[in-house]
């Protein structure tokens, strides 16, 4: 089975600095996922400079598919010791996930990566290697649907240092802290933020140390098909719409005329809720066997407008109307295949009305956009 790699990340930086000394990339692949983070000496600008360098040297390496073992010997030969406190001037953890479940990571002078299964921690064991008297260690582990992975710097197990906890909150607790509180219903963006709430209290609201938290959650990918408008040719209606039902995942519909075909091709009654009705969006309508169905060119670019301005989840969590509704869902998976006919609609061809009106395939790849600027995979067909 393919598996999918939700990320969420956070960072607190130290008490009374600009930035934060360390630095986070993430990155997706067609059939995995590499990420890379750095903590560099000290706080602050020259920090964050250090740790930057790092995590780019290791990036660029792995995206030009370079063997993780040799982005490693590089970094472990270019890296500078710091003379006076004999320090590395940066450290780094870099791991590669595929969609296998195989996952290798490498981490060297960074908290070892917590890894949870059925919410308790499963031991990591590490091949250790020498590169350039900097020791190396290297991890292979085999993931499974509902595992975690959790990555931090230095500054959550100094949380509480010198207060609370005398010698930081360390390793341990951390670990115990995220067997209690990785519900299976929370996302990695929840986890990441509720661990990065706690670290701030133990270090009441004044950090004395960078933080960064990236985790990731192993489960399936969230898909959804959004079918708008009818094919160019009425001949291919059958064959699109068959297509369409037998996608896996969500199903949604925008558009009136498409709904009704939807309708009549599955059987279903189709039941419009005037209750959603705004000034400027059309109703919702209701139909068994598809989770979603919008009018079309409005909602889709009352849609576009609200992810061009910035929506999020929780901005149109609680929206009742029809675009609200479009861009919550769209922004809860994490593949979205468009699928748009091409077919005239006469309404839409009158030239008093707005431009944008007769521009649905336009409208939809601004929508794709604005979707893959925030992470997703988005797929567009016309037919």
């Amino acid at each position: 089975m393919s598996l999918y790699y939700e990320w969420g990340t956070k960072q607190l930086r130290k008490h009374n600095e600009e930035l934060c000394g360390d630095s986070v990339v993430v990155s997706r692949h067609p059939n995995s996922v590499t990420m890379a983070l750095s903590d560099g000496l000290g706080s602050g600008v020259k920090a964050n400079i250090l740790a930057t360098l790092t995590t780019r040297i290791a990036m660029h390496m792995l995206e030009n598919e370079l063997p993780l073992t040799e982005v490693v010997e590089t970094l472990g030969q270019t890296l500078p010791v710091c003379r006076v406190r004999k320090l590395a001037y940066s450290t780094f953890s870099i791991a590669q996930f595929f969609r296998n479940g195989h996952t290798r990571i490498v981490e060297f002078d960074t908290p070892p990566a917590i890894i949870l299964r059925d919410r308790k921690v499963m031991p990591l064991a590490s091949e250790d290697r020498t590169i350039s008297d900097k020791t190396i260690h290297d991890s292979v582990v085999e993931l499974k649907l509902g595992d975690w992975v959790i990555f931090v710097s230095d500054g959550v197990l100094n949380a509480g240092i010198g207060g609370v906890y005398p010698l930081g909150w360390g390793w341990e607790q951390a670990a115990t802290y995220l067997e209690r509180h990785a519900h299976p219903e929370l996302t990695a963006d929840d986890l990441a933020e509720k661990l990065a709430g706690t670290i701030a209290e133990l270090y009441a609201d004044a950090p004395g140390d960078d933080v960064s938290i990236v985790v990731i959650k192993v489960r399936r990918k969230l898909v959804a098909t959004v079918l708008a408008g009818p094919p160019q040719s009425s001949e291919a209606d059958r064959s699109v719409l068959s297509g369409f039902i037998e996608r896996a995942g969500l199903h949604v519909v925008c558009g009136g005329t498409t709904a009704k075909m939807i309708s009549r091709h599955i059987g279903q009654p189709l039941e419009v809720d005037l209750e959603t009705m705004k000034p400027n969006v059309p109703p919702l309508a209701r139909m068994d066997n598809v989770d979603l169905v919008t009018e079309g060119i409005l909602t889709l670019t009352t849609a576009a407008k609200m992810l061009r301005s910035g929506a999020g989840k929780d901005t149109v969590k609680f929206g009742t109307d029809g675009a609200s509704a479009l861009v919550r869902l769209l922004l809860g998976v994490d593949h979205v295949h468009f699928i748009v006919g091409l077919a005239a609609n006469p309404a839409h061809q009158n030239p008093n009305l707005p431009s944008h009106l007769r521009m649905k395939l336009a409208v939809v790849r601004e929508i794709a956009e604005e979707l893959q600027n925030r992470g997703a995979e988005v797929t567009v067909e016309s037919v």
